[in-house]
């Protein structure tokens, strides 16, 4: 398929919208912290919330939802320029890539749950409610819904079939899914240097990456580390 220029030049902001590194910003202008530094080191609304609590978190996870997810898929859609499913999708998936690997942090990212959901919310308003499930019932059974985040986004592509939607949306969630193992496997560090946490086999860890997103199982002592 060709684009034309106005989808690329759609498709580059949805990545430079994404990219705003909203947390990370919200901690530094309310809080004086830099959230790389305290807590799991993410710069994404989960360690946010940890660290500067629900008020200071709320608005991001707005703005994540409404700017960074549902706004370039509106203006992609037949709502302003009508670009094509194709376009909305592939601007959906890129403002994830922008969280995930922001352009303005250096590469690095939060785990863009928030950004998904308001892309999912403009794509078919049941995903992300049905995306959701799995991982708040984790998180009410075990209070931590790491493995069930992953459930969640590994059943995606299924129920974009249950529900029959486009083609186009299910390849949009298949590319979150391969999306989500990526950023899982890279985006914590090797603890070389945190003397409370011991060094860990490979297969450990990538392990631990995949079901958990972080380089140990116990949740707490990963959280109250000193990130490097």
């Amino acid at each position: 398929m060709m684009w034309d220029t106005t989808s690329t030049i759609v498709i580059i902001g949805a990545y430079l919208i994404g990219a705003v590194p909203s947390a990370y910003l919200a901690a530094r202008f309310k809080s004086g912290i830099d959230i790389r530094s305290h807590g799991s080191g993410n710069i994404g609304v989960s360690n946010l919330y940890r660290q500067g609590g629900f008020w200071l978190a709320a608005p991001v996870v707005l703005y994540d939802v409404i700017i960074k997810g549902s706004v370039p898929v509106i203006i992609a859609s037949s709502k302003v320029l009508d670009l094509g499913l194709d376009v909305e999708v592939t601007a959906a998936f890129a403002a994830i890539m922008g969280h995930h690997w922001s352009a303005f942090a250096k590469f690095r990212g939060g785990r863009g749950m928030a950004t998904v959901m308001g892309a999912m919310i403009t794509l078919s308003w049941p995903l992300p409610f049905l995306y959701a499930l799995p991982a708040l019932f984790g998180w009410w059974r075990k209070g931590d819904s790491a493995i069930w985040w992953a459930l969640s986004a590994i059943i995606l592509p299924v129920w974009t079939v249950v529900l029959r939607l486009d083609i186009e949306v299910t390849w949009f969630t298949i590319a979150f899914v391969i999306a989500v193992v990526v950023k899982r496997l890279l985006s914590n560090r090797k603890m070389g240097g945190e003397a409370d946490l011991p060094d860990i086999p490979l297969r450990q860890l990538i392990r631990n990456r995949l079901l958990y997103d972080r380089d140990i199982s116990n949740r707490q002592e990963w959280i109250d580390r000193t990130p490097e």
